[in-house]
């Protein structure tokens, strides 16, 4: 491929993809991933899934070289949805995906999409190389660390209610707890009860302990 002077040749050294960001997201500001998990399928397939520090989940889907399957050749990333912050991802082969929540109850989701590609805001390692070179940009290593070119490529989104997937069932969490009360507030009680305060931001709530 050729700058956007057409003066140089510039060969990309390396496979990368920008990932997609919410609206809102400061430009220069970047996509910090948590958490990342992978799940092997059938016939030499793999996807992992990733979530970023707001709690969006992407998936991420990678093609070898019919050649060498070592090579990866070509990469896309597409939002999945959104879910609280995670401590981890945990896929299981029957469609269910675990997130330990760092922050609150824990969640067991069912997946009612996966093959999403088609569908969902992504965008792919082409578009991304495609962008270094029509920037005229001479460093490979500088138009990637910016921020601002990464804003500037990449498709927005707004985080909504679940649409790949839905809750099954919640393990109910203290953590963290930030603080307690024990005294016999009912009133018509023998044993005093614990009132603590969990959680965090959005997910905060007071919860009555009793035994």
């Amino acid at each position: 491929p050729s700058s956007a002077n057409g003066n140089s040749k510039i060969t990309p050294k390396r496979l990368i993809c920008a990932i997609p960001r919410r609206e809102l997201h400061p430009k220069s500001k970047g996509i910090l991933i948590t958490t990342i998990s992978v799940l092997r399928q059938k016939k030499g397939k793999f996807f992992a899934l990733a979530q970023s520090e707001l709690g969006d989940v992407y998936k991420v889907t990678l093609q070898m070289s019919k050649e060498d399957k070592t090579v990866v050749t070509h990469m896309t990333i597409c939002l999945l949805d959104t879910l609280p912050i995670g401590n981890g991802l945990n896929i299981s082969k029957l469609a269910l995906l675990f997130v330990p929540a760092e922050f609150g109850d824990h969640g067991l989701y069912q997946f009612d999409a996966i093959d999403i590609e088609d569908s969902a805001v992504k965008f792919t390692s082409e578009e991304t190389i495609s962008a270094f070179v029509k920037s005229g940009e001479s460093s490979e290593d500088a138009f990637y660390a910016s921020s601002e070119n990464a804003a500037a490529i990449v498709p927005t989104f707004r985080p909504t209610i679940l649409r790949n997937m839905h809750k099954v069932f919640t393990l109910d969490s203290l953590a963290p707890v930030t603080s307690v009360l024990v005294g016999e507030l009912a009133g018509n009680e023998v044993s005093p009860q614990f009132y603590t305060l969990c959680g965090r931001g959005p997910r905060s709530s007071l919860r009555i302990l009793r035994h």
